[in-house]
Parts: structure tokens; C-alpha cells; sequence
């Protein structure tokens, strides 16, 4: 597969991810059933699965490994973040400690896009 092609996936799957997790949250914020369901569950998994696979495909690609690459690190830095603040927003008992962490997830989506345009180390 070309690398265009791998990106071009990459692109979507970050969008699809992004919209997705907002809508969660949106769902779950409002008590809507909808949120409960198993597919809601079930799909953010799968979406994510084919991001990494997308990200793996352009790694070995690129020949590139993110311990050699200051922003590749930074990537993987705010990929933690952002799994960590999402797994707040979606999992806390609190509603004010949900929004905290949606905020937080958000704002490492930001970082992400910020090196993913800039191919910048900022930490």
C-alpha cells in the first residue's frame, strides 16, 4: 500500500476517532440510551485498532521509530495523554471530573494535531 494511501486512512481514522469520542461523551453526558448500547462500546475499539495498524504501516514505511524522532515521541506522549483524560472522561463517577477529563482529552488532541502539522518537538 502506498504511503499516501496510509495516511490518507490515518487522516480518517483520527477523524472518525475524534468525532466518535465527542459524541460519547456528548450521549453520556445527556443519559441518552444510546450510550449504553454495545456497538457504541464495541466501534471506538475497532476505529483505534485500524489507526494504530495505519500508524504502524507508515512507521515501517518512513523507516522511522518514534525512540529516533523528538516529534514521533512527542506523538506517542500525546497519545497516552489523551487515552488516559478519555479514559476520565468516559469511566469517572463525578460529572465535574468527567468534563475535566474531556477537556483534558481534547486539549491532547490539539497537541497531537500541533505535531502532526508540525513534525515539532515541543517536549
Amino acid at each position: 500500500m502506498s504511503f499516501i494511501a496510509l495516511k490518507h486512512m490515518h487522516v480518517t481514522f483520527v477523524a472518525v476517532s475524534v468525532v466518535l469520542f465527542m459524541l460519547r461523551f456528548f450521549w453520556l453526558s445527556i443519559g441518552a440510551g444510546i450510550a449504553r448500547q454495545k456497538w457504541v462500546k464495541i466501534v471506538p475499539h475497532i476505529i483505534d485498532t485500524a489507526l494504530l495498524l495505519t500508524i504502524v504501516g507508515m512507521l515501517i514505511h518512513w523507516q522511522m521509530w518514534p525512540w529516533e524522532t523528538p516529534w514521533l515521541v512527542n506523538k506517542v506522549i500525546g497519545l497516552v495523554g489523551y487515552i488516559l483524560f478519555g479514559l476520565v472522561a468516559m469511566k469517572a463517577s463525578k460529572s465535574w471530573l468527567r468534563y475535566v477529563g474531556f477537556i483534558g482529552a481534547l486539549s491532547w488532541i490539539m497537541f497531537l494535531l500541533h505535531i502532526a502539522f508540525s513534525k515539532q518537538a515541543l517536549i
